[in-house]
């Protein structure tokens, strides 16, 4: 191949690569970056049982520009408690807790707020839940959210104040998973970014 030849390749390869894939597609990248998009409807927490390594990034909030690494495994939860999602008495069939697991996370590294025992290893009361719902419109797109703290995934127990912290799932991919993440309480927030590698 000539030399013109040659210089077209990689201009075509860059291009290629440059190109953003759909969020469900997308690899978790190092470093980690912003994500953006949103889940496609058939987006599924089911897969993301095991351990990850997270980095967790604060754009907002008294930590902004400051990061974070910490360890992260997940679990399936028993099917009677993943479909049961009851709210006032009602049953919300939009909603599941496919899993449940645990995490290493210190909220104070990113200004977050603390919301109970992250690694508490309890059904009833786990450190980290997931929440999927799959809203009734049928061109919606999926929501999958990380709930962080024991005292926060108290089952049975509906909470009225108190602090949140939260991850939200944007992109799926083979080596794990990217989103956003919020904490907040009495006026005080955080925000940022986060991926999740797999390890393993």
């Amino acid at each position: 191949m000539n030399g013109a030849g040659r210089r077209g390749s990689v201009m075509l390869f860059m291009a290629l690569a440059c190109h953003s894939a759909r969020p469900e597609a997308q690899l978790v990248t190092d470093p980690c970056r912003p994500p953006t998009g949103v889940l496609p409807p058939t987006a599924t927490a089911g897969g993301l049982a095991g351990e990850y390594r997270l980095h967790l990034t604060a754009t907002a909030g008294p930590s902004s520009g400051k990061s974070t690494d910490a360890g992260l495994r997940l679990r399936p939860l028993a099917d009677s408690l993943a479909r049961a999602v009851v709210v006032l008495g009602v049953r919300d069939t939009t909603t599941s807790h496919p899993l449940a697991g645990t995490a290493d996370l210190d909220p104070d590294a990113l200004g977050a707020v603390r919301t109970g025992d992250l690694a508490a290893d309890d059904d009833e009361a786990p450190g980290v839940l997931v929440i999927e719902r799959h809203p009734a419109k049928p061109d919606a797109g999926a929501e999958i959210m990380l709930r962080l703290g024991a005292d926060a995934n108290r089952r049975g127990v509906l909470r009225y104040d108190g602090g949140f912290f939260a991850l939200t799932v944007r992109s799926i991919g083979p080596r794990g998973f990217a989103g956003t993440w919020s904490s907040g309480a009495s006026g005080r927030g955080a925000e940022g970014y986060f991926c999740a590698e797999r390890v393993g």
